[in-house]
């Protein structure tokens, strides 16, 4: 499927959610937070070359079983978590910042973002000497722990379909006396399980949009908070303009907000401004396990 008819399918999607959410927001003012999950006939085919890659087996225990991980609280500061960073891509003549998380992992050295943060304009990947992640950055200034190299990427056929595979999984360098990262900022929880309508927190480092009580300037962390709609390959978040800098920006459901800890789900994908939607890919857990084993020492 080439691009264009991928984004038409996709422009399909959203509006068979959005005409309806229109329509129930205008007959039920008093209940503007009732909104119609995404609805779809159709579905987006995934290349030949990825499905003989990641075949689907009735049998697969990883399929088969729910996957749940818990979030990780900080052994160095267990009072204070930060996993959540700003992530820098590009190299002398070009800068441009995204969002990354640490997610909980034996190896303790694994992050999350969107996979179009790793490619440049032509789509090709970035030359990992020009990645870096700060986890804790705010108010224009790095976490203690300073920026950290990125040494291993993966991430699906994000190419083939912009839509679907929007999400990439990312390994820091980093090593504090056999300490790993995830050990300084704690680590966000992950699950494949969210359903329709969840209550969410989402962060990221927007540079513009409409983020409530945010200074979209791209050097602050800001927060949203509401729930998301769920078709079947994206979440959805009615009336938000995310701004760059906020891709990447995990969803989280179940957050804490004394750990600053929760369960990641999905990540900020990008923004469709003719149905005023944000949008994030819904993970396929066989592929990303898959990221998972590939990516980990």
């Amino acid at each position: 499927m080439n691009k264009k008819s991928s984004l038409y399918l996709l422009i399909v999607l959203i509006a068979k959610i959005v005409i309806p959410s229109i329509a129930s927001v205008i007959s039920q003012r008093n209940n503007i937070n009732d909104v119609l999950p995404f609805q779809t006939s159709e579905r987006i085919s995934e290349t030949s070359r990825f499905k003989n890659k990641y075949k689907r087996n009735k049998g697969n225990k990883a399929r088969s079983r729910n996957v749940v991980v818990p979030p990780f609280v900080s052994v160095e500061t267990p009072n204070h978590n930060y996993p959540i960073g700003l992530l820098l891509t590009g190299n002398a003549s070009i800068e441009d910042s995204c969002t990354a998380s640490v997610i909980n992992t034996s190896n303790g050295n694994i992050g999350l973002t969107a996979a179009h943060c790793l490619l440049d304009d032509e789509g090709n990947p970035w030359d990992l000497s020009f990645l870096s992640f700060s986890p804790g950055y705010d108010n224009q200034s790095n976490g203690t722990l300073g920026a950290i190299p990125v040494v291993a990427t993966e991430m699906p056929p994000f190419l083939a379909n912009r839509h679907k595979y929007d999400y990439a999984l990312v390994r820091f360098e980093f090593n504090h006396g056999g300490a790993r990262l995830q050990d300084y900022t704690g680590a966000l929880g992950w699950r494949f399980d969210i359903g329709n309508g969840e209550p969410t927190i989402m962060f990221g480092y927007p540079e513009s949009g409409n983020i409530e009580d945010c200074a979209n300037d791209g050097k602050h962390l800001c927060r949203w908070q509401g729930t998301t709609n769920k078709s079947e390959i994206v979440f959805g978040i009615n009336n938000l303009i995310p701004g760059e800098g906020s891709s990447g920006g995990p969803f989280i459901s179940q957050y804490n907000a004394e750990t600053n800890l929760g369960y990641v789900y999905a990540l900020m994908s990008g923004y469709f401004e003719i149905a005023n939607i944000s949008i994030a890919s819904i993970w396929d857990k066989l592929v990303f396990l898959n990221l998972l084993s590939n990516i980990t020492p």
